[in-house]
């Protein structure tokens, strides 16, 4: 009976916190661009900086002191496809090719990696403003094609 109950107990605190992450990337996803500070949460929360309930602002935070994120950036700036990049190529800790591991610091290589492994579409602008649905998918597809690269 203490098994059944434990187990029930597991369950039903596991759905809360699915829930909490379904209900942020679909509030995401519907947005007509994504904000830095949104970017930030979605890779502190995958490299386990932060927890699920943290807010955006404190996600951008800590990645902007520990210099995750490109210089002098505001929280509520609309994210462009090579900061994204950069951003989550930081957060896999992607290998990538002899041009992003002797720049890693520099948003352009990781851009060039993404697309280079089939992640971003070949002909996208690296200027172009990402749209919340885009991130999403972006991210997911780091998180099928890297793994636990992040660890």
């Amino acid at each position: 009976m203490k098994r059944v109950c434990f187990v029930l107990i597991m369950l039903i605190m596991l759905s809360s916190v699915y829930a909490q992450s379904t209900k942020v990337l679909k509030s995401i996803s519907e947005k007509e661009f994504v904000t830095l500070e949104e970017v930030c949460y979605l890779a502190a929360v995958q490299k386990g900086l932060i927890s699920e309930n943290a807010s955006f602002t404190e996600a951008f935070t800590l990645m902007s002191k520990s210099n995750q994120i490109p210089a002098n950036q505001q929280p509520d700036m609309p994210v462009p496809y090579v900061n994204l990049s950069y951003i989550y190529a930081q957060t896999w800790n992607i290998k990538g090719g002899i041009m992003y591991r002797i720049f890693k610091s520099a948003p352009r290589y990781a851009f060039k990696q993404l697309k280079y492994d089939g992640i971003l579409e070949k002909k996208i602008d690296p200027s172009r403003i990402v749209t919340g649905k885009e991130a999403v998918e972006i991210f997911n597809k780091c998180k099928i094609k890297y793994g636990n690269q992040n660890k």
